[in-house]
């Protein structure tokens, strides 16, 4: 387990939750959540004051339904507890919506935008551990920005001392906690646009490993230093889905592997135990750095792992790098395109038609796009016809189709009939 003094204080209550609620999945019965959304109140709410206001008026339910509750760095509440239900609960967040009467917010009701989140953990673990997960990403994040931002903070660079004391932690550390999986998902035209995953990506990542186990080194610093490193993370990776039993939301996954790692033992392992005996595709995500670095590799090995069964995706496209990538001769199955804010901007007033009649000529069922976390992402890729999107605001409208259909099979359920009790016997 990760030492939590191995986290800053912005990111600690984050690191705590997803620790805690990793450790309920073998004991989750019984369990309900409830994310209170303050960071979406007006600026003057959202004041130290009111955040402790609100979390002490949760007192009396974490004490009465045996429940914990957690103030996260955005100064969102979410408590979780056992064996009441939600009605029971329900009081306790109206109080604050009475409290936060003057501000809009308290008024939605709307999961997107709205006060709250209900979550019945029976049901919805799954989604909760992936909220959980993000919202721990993004405080982690937030508190490198802000260290990078602090000159008394320096990170120091990746070098051959430091890179053998990470690779012998890597071969050791259990990396289970920091390997994610992200679907991608094709959005239907019709059934009011629903997302059907079509594959799930495994990857590790990056990010959150510097700061479990080296959260003061530049890992990025060298670039050969960083690839050797992921090297290492591919056979940790390949050796992972060899021995867990794992479910994907589809049929198909991917792996973002170095081409260098085709060629080693540990893939023939992967290639026999798992690859042979998966009934969907497997496809394999190459970096598009890696790839021209070691064109001739990638050529060689191309058609043999086509033959063998294996579907390839060129990853980490950007705009500009688009017009160099020619899919259908490099005879890829998929590409990958990152998604950037400023594309809103530059792309529809400079590079607009340039992009569309790339994407066309990729076949736009081939191109993904992806680090989709907002609305403009999927109507902007939508606008040139993509339909495969992976990111954040595709893993939350995924999660709320879920909900909606659990809840809606739960509400088909006849209801139990109550059976009235025994008569009882007459005293004498």
């Amino acid at each position: 387990m990760i030492e939590p003094q191995q986290y800053g204080q912005q990111a600690l209550q984050e690191h705590l939750l997803l620790d805690y609620v990793q450790r309920l999945e073998t004991r989750k019965f019984g369990h309900r959540a409830v994310h209170i959304h303050l960071s979406r109140l007006k600026p003057f709410h959202r004041r130290d004051y009111h955040i402790r206001v609100a979390t002490n008026t949760f007192e009396s339910y974490v004490k009465l339904f045996v429940g914990r509750i957690f103030v996260l760095s955005n100064n969102d509440l979410l408590f979780i507890w056992k064996d009441k239900s939600i009605a029971d609960v329900e009081p306790g967040v109206e109080t604050l919506r009475y409290l936060f009467r003057d501000d809009p917010v308290a008024q939605d009701e709307s999961e997107e935008t709205g006060f709250c989140t209900w979550y019945n953990l029976n049901t919805e673990f799954q989604e909760f551990v992936l909220l959980c997960r993000y919202m721990s990403e993004n405080a982690q994040k937030q508190q490198r920005r802000d260290m990078a931002a602090d000159p008394k903070v320096q990170l120091q660079p990746i070098n051959a001392d430091n890179l053998a004391q990470l690779e012998e932690t890597i071969h050791s550390a259990d990396l289970s906690a920091h390997i994610r999986q992200q679907p991608v998902c094709v959005l239907s035209k019709t059934n009011g646009g629903e997302l059907h995953p079509v594959f799930d990506e495994f990857f590790v990542s990056i990010a959150e490993l510097r700061d479990a186990i080296m959260p003061n080194i530049d890992l990025a610093s060298n670039k050969w230093l960083f690839q050797h490193m992921t090297e290492v993370l591919d056979k940790r990776m390949l050796n992972y889905l060899c021995k867990r039993t794992f479910k994907t939301h589809a049929a198909s996954f991917s792996i973002n592997l170095n081409l260098a790692t085709l060629t080693t033992r540990e893939f023939e392992r992967f290639d026999e135990i798992v690859r042979r005996n998966w009934p969907g595709n497997v496809i394999l995500e190459f970096n598009q750095v890696d790839l021209f670095s070691n064109l001739e590799t990638y050529l060689r090995l191309r058609d043999e792992f086509h033959e063998r069964g294996y579907r390839v995706l060129i990853d980490n496209l950007t705009v500009e790098s688009l017009s160099f990538v020619d899919r259908n001769s490099l005879k890829a199955d998929f590409i990958k395109v990152a998604w950037r804010e400023e594309m809103t901007d530059n792309v529809i007033r400079k590079k607009y038609s340039e992009m569309d009649t790339l994407v066309q000529q990729s076949g736009r069922e081939r191109v993904i796009l992806c680090r989709c976390d907002t609305p403009t992402a999927i109507r902007f890729g939508q606008s040139l016809g993509i339909t495969l999107f992976q990111g954040r605001y595709v893993d939350n409208m995924v999660a709320r189709s879920r909900r909606t259909k659990n809840a809606s099979k739960q509400s088909a359920k006849p209801a139990r009939p109550i059976k009235a009790p025994p008569p009882r016997k007459p005293q004498v």
